[in-house]
């Protein structure tokens, strides 16, 4: 379910985002449409966050009864164990990739605000820091390692692109439309991406 939430979350985001683009600002984009744009994809940032979290909650819940009607599993409830053991198990292995997944999201969002404030608004558009930190947070643990590198890569093969076939190195590739595809194209192949041995070593 998480899967499919993430991916619907991110094609949302993805057709905000064009739409903003390419039918609101189509007249070019001036301070006011910028701040406009970021706060669209800002409230759908926070509304992720909310799904998200109200999902892994129902998972819990349907973990709960689903040893509460096993006969060996229901020994590990309430009353024969304390109910300490469920929320560490229902913490690690739902709560905790997501949670280290926004934690870093957080610290890029900021990060980015910090440089791009820095070096005159040279790096990012506005709402590219709601862009970056939702596909971050959507990714989970490690997905949001993959992700990084993935984007790493395709930023360094258009600028090879731009060297050997064009002839013309560009100083700065924008990074506005691959947030969000780059995203869902790993989310796309994380069923794959898991049975790797690094994705287990980085998967605590």
């Amino acid at each position: 379910m998480l899967f499919y939430l993430s991916l619907v979350i991110l094609i949302f985001a993805l057709g905000a985002q064009l739409w903003l683009r390419f039918f609101v600002n189509r007249r070019g984009l001036t301070r006011i449409n910028t701040r406009i744009n970021a706060d669209i994809l800002k409230y759908i940032f926070l509304t992720s966050l909310f799904l998200i979290f109200i999902l892994l909650f129902y998972q819990s819940f349907k973990q709960y009864q689903f040893w509460s009607q096993n006969e060996i599993s229901k020994h590990l409830l309430p009353p024969y164990q304390s109910i300490n053991y469920f929320i560490f198990y229902v913490a690690t292995r739902f709560f905790v990739p997501y949670l280290i997944s926004l934690v870093v999201a957080i610290l890029f969002f900021f990060a980015a605000q910090f440089l791009n404030k820095k070096y005159e608004e040279r790096f990012f558009y506005p709402e590219e820091y709601y862009l970056g930190a939702l596909a971050i947070f959507l990714m989970g643990h490690p997905g949001w390692l993959f992700y990084l590198i993935f984007l790493i890569f395709i930023y360094l093969l258009i600028h090879l692109y731009s060297l050997l076939i064009t002839h013309y190195s560009l100083q700065r590739v924008p990074l506005y439309y691959l947030w969000i595809p780059t995203a869902i194209f790993v989310i796309l192949i994380s069923k794959w991406l898991e049975h790797l041995s690094l994705w287990s070593l980085l998967k605590m």
